[in-house]
């Protein structure tokens, strides 16, 4: 037999033999077994991991359990711990040698490139801008944890075995579990949905100074320790690993990084890198994990830091998104992580003593890491609640622990018993922290105003604070025009809060930040720079073109998962006091008269709406754009009006909250502009009229009764009341008058009780964002092509009467 290979599995040395020239099997048929052969094999173990860790994910990720931990859990079963123990004739075809040196190639090189991905798309500038709380959090999470396990082994140095004292046991434990690595901060926030929150930003700018610092000061001291030892050739080793480290640092910033530059300097804008291209940054890449290996390197530390120096966004973070992320991350990637918990062997734990021991030290690195990043927080006076989830997110455990662990335990610091109690305390804290951070901190629930933010409420004279958010230059025309038909002027002035919404692409972290023209720092580099300046040109010129004092804009910009997109949204609205929020609707009116999606997120847009309408601090109007409003009213509505107003609205309202809300906006939009504004109330029939809330019907009628009272004067703001034997009819009216308008406001009547009016047409809605009156006017059915704005009044939730689910 002639040996070609040998495989670590659980401390046991296997051979196993090369089978030359047959990496692929002929066949069941053919009398072959597929698991017996190299590339079935591995393909086999990719299948299993992928459903059984997403299977896992699926039931535990309600609880916030991380998907690592799901992945880590699902080796386990795999491994020796259970179906290995109870099922050993199907476990062993997971411990084969053969399958062992694939997952650790294929895993290790997939790992690789998903390090040096999120590298590039990491914003060095979180460490410029993080603030004194995220450098407060990320010294001392660093430095107490260290501290307090040193302090621990010497007051336990009598129990601690000779085999720890021998293979360091204790100091290698001390260096990596204290760490809070930021790729395990981003991905499990990621998982979590709090990319974009305050705190998850918070985590992930503490979690790189950390990591940063952990870095360069054990490499520091380890130089510094070897060069002053008084053996000749460990001073050697100290000044010549110094200066490798340097040189390497050097060259992959003087030439790789350059390089690379080049390659994606002229890359058209809204593109992404050809093949060629993306395949010669890999090759960069993975020269860096070479040349990184051979200065004695982790193989990812090369891949990470060229990718730091390399700017994210687009088009190289967008190429890796697209090209990489599901095959690297989604596939490949789980084999290493899962290949951790199949390396556990639970059944190895024997000596209670010893595992007891190394609980005490890895629990005293959590508590002194978890009361280290709260204190910082406390001092600066972020609630109690909110402190102890910063607590929580810096003591992630997971994939890098894993990668540790197994290192450590190929090299023999770790032996069975060892590694087996390490890997529980990391699926019990992964676990657990993800949970505990995911049922303690709700960012939405800070978007509670505490008072009515409407514009019914709002004083007389007193500034519009309204929140236009604008996904790309499609959403820009119809914005401006509805801004521009309400004609703000000094008496009547609207201060107009720009957000400019962008999915993340190619960015680990999220960014909120006002604009500034020319500031690169506040977009990615390329075309969402050029996108957001000429949404925020297209706004200033509306500013401008107003008289002074009428208008004012303040834009910001917004890079955030549409998952928590909501969370900035309402943030803004928030803080800035709007009243309004302005949100695109989803689909828009193409060319051939067909209705189409805004943009290939459409999907992903409406559910960024929806969670606006259940967390807004403040009222919130969709606006269905069909072109109707944008620039002159249209040949049709000319004719019907004589031309005496250059934009017409209708506002149909049914009664309650979002309809008055409706009928408010609507008239501030025509209090001082050349606007023709109809207000039609539909009302049911004496003997058909149920007062099933009586209060609100108090509230229909004062509305309507000072809305006649001020602003009636039968020529160009007019009302109009009919009395409808039901929903038919009440439509018949709608369909009749609607054409005679270029803009339609309704209530979305999202807190109101069903009454006849709306009985006949609630079970056909298609979009329930948009309420039952504008999802009929907005149906193909209707047959409309006038543009409306759909409104909803703050919710009881919202102004604090309730607590938001």
């Amino acid at each position: 037999m002639s040996l070609a290979g040998e495989a670590v599995v659980n401390r046991s040395l296997y051979c196993f033999e090369h089978i030359s020239g047959r990496p692929t099997s002929s066949g069941v048929f053919a009398g072959d077994d597929p698991l017996k052969f190299y590339f079935p094999l591995l393909l086999y173990h990719i299948c299993i991991i992928f459903i059984l860790s997403h299977a896992i994910y699926a039931v535990f990720r309600r609880v916030g359990i991380p998907l690592v931990i799901s992945q880590i859990l699902a080796g386990t079963l795999l491994g020796p711990s259970f179906l290995g123990h109870y099922l050993p004739h199907i476990g062993e075809v997971f411990a084969t040698p053969e399958g062992w040196v694939q997952i650790n190639t294929v895993g290790g090189y997939a790992f690789t490139l998903h390090i040096f991905t999120i590298g590039v798309k990491t914003d060095l500038g979180m460490i410029v801008k993080s603030g004194k709380k995220a450098i407060a959090i990320a010294v001392l999470g660093t430095a107490a944890p260290h501290l307090a396990m040193y302090v621990a082994g010497l007051a336990l140095s009598d129990r601690i075995p000779k085999q720890w004292t021998d293979t360091f046991l204790l100091t290698n434990l001390n260096s990596w579990w204290s760490l809070s690595a930021f790729i395990v901060v981003c991905c499990t926030l990621d998982d979590l949905h709090l990319l974009s929150s305050k705190l998850g930003r918070l985590a992930m700018s503490a979690a790189l100074i950390g990591d940063f610092a952990n870095t360069f000061a054990i490499a520091g001291v380890t130089s510094y320790l070897l060069q002053a030892s008084p053996e000749e050739k460990l001073q050697r080793i100290g000044f010549a690993s110094s200066l490798s480290f340097t040189i390497f640092i050097a060259l992959m910033g003087l030439v790789a990084r350059p390089v690379i530059l080049r390659l994606i300097r002229d890359v058209p804008e809204g593109g992404i890198l050809s093949e060629s291209r993306l395949v010669a940054v890999l090759l960069i890449s993975i020269t860096c994990s070479f040349a990184g290996e051979l200065l004695g390197l982790h193989a990812t530390y090369g891949p990470f830091m060229l990718g730091l120096m390399l700017p994210g966004g687009a088009p190289l973070g967008v190429t890796l998104r697209e090209r990489l992320d599901r095959l690297v991350a989604g596939v490949l990637t789980p084999l290493l992580i899962a290949q951790g918990g199949m390396r556990m062997n639970v059944h190895m734990i024997k000596d209670a003593s010893t595992c007891g021991l190394l609980e005490v030290f890895l629990v005293v690195g959590i508590v002194a890491k978890f009361v280290a990043c709260m204190v910082p927080c406390l001092y600066c006076q972020i609630p109690v609640r909110e402190s102890v989830a910063v607590g929580l997110m810096m003591n992630f455990k997971g994939i890098t622990e894993v990668v540790y662990a197994s290192a450590f335990m190929d090299s023999k610091v770790l032996d069975d018993q060892a590694y087996a109690a390490f890997m529980i305390n990391v699926l019990v804290v992964g676990a657990a922290t993800g949970a505990a951070v995911k049922y303690m901190y709700h960012p939405e629930e800070k978007y509670v105003a505490n008072q009515l933010r409407t514009v019914e409420n709002k004083k007389v004279s007193e500034e519009l604070r309204v929140l236009a958010c604008v996904h790309s230059q499609v959403d820009v025309a119809p914005v401006v025009a509805l801004l521009d038909a309400s004609s703000p002027t000094p008496t009547t002035p609207v201060s107009v809060y720009l957000l400019h919404l962008m999915p993340l692409a190619g960015l680990t972290s999220s960014v909120l930040r006002s604009f500034k023209p020319g500031d690169q720092h506040c977009v990615p580099t390329g075309s969402k720079a050029t996108e957001s300046e000429r949404v925020v040109n297209a706004f200033q010129f509306f500013v401008d073109q107003r008289q002074r004092g009428s208008s004012s804009l303040l834009p910001y910009v917004c890079i955030a998962p549409y998952a928590t997109m909501h969370n900035d949204v309402c943030t803004v609205a928030l803080e800035k006091r709007a009243m309004l929020i302005i949100v695109p609707f989803h689909k828009r009116l193409a060319i051939d008269g067909s209705v189409e999606p805004t943009s290939p997120n459409a999907g992903a847009i409406q559910d960024t709406n929806i969670s606006i309408l259940n967390y807004a601090p403040c009222s919130v109007a969709i606006l269905i754009d069909r072109g109707s409003l944008s620039g002159v009213a249209s040949t049709a509505s000319i004719d019907t009006i004589d031309g005496l107003f250059p934009h017409r609205v209708a506002m149909y309202f049914l009664g309650g909250p979002d309809d008055r809300e409706a009928m408010a906006l609507a008239a501030y939009m025509a209090e001082d502009a050349p606007i023709g504004l109809t207000v039609f109330r539909f009302l049911l029939p004496i003997e058909w009229q149920q007062r099933l809330d009586p209060e609100e019907d108090e509230l229909d009628d004062e509305a309507t009764q000072e809305f006649v009272r001020r602003w009636v004067d039968d020529n160009r703001v007019m009302y109009s009341q009919h009395t409808v034997g039901g929903s038919h009819e009440m439509v018949d009216v709608i369909r009749n008058t609607s054409v005679a308008f270029d803009l339609l406001v309704v209530g979305r009547r999202a807190e109101s009780l069903e009454t006849p009016l709306t009985a006949g047409i609630s079970d056909w809605s298609e979009h329930l964002e948009l309420g039952v009156l504008g999802d009929l006017l907005t149906s193909a059915d209707f047959g409309s092509r006038l543009s409306t704005l759909v409104v909803q009044q703050q919710t009881k939730a919202a102004a604090g009467e309730l607590c938001p689910v």
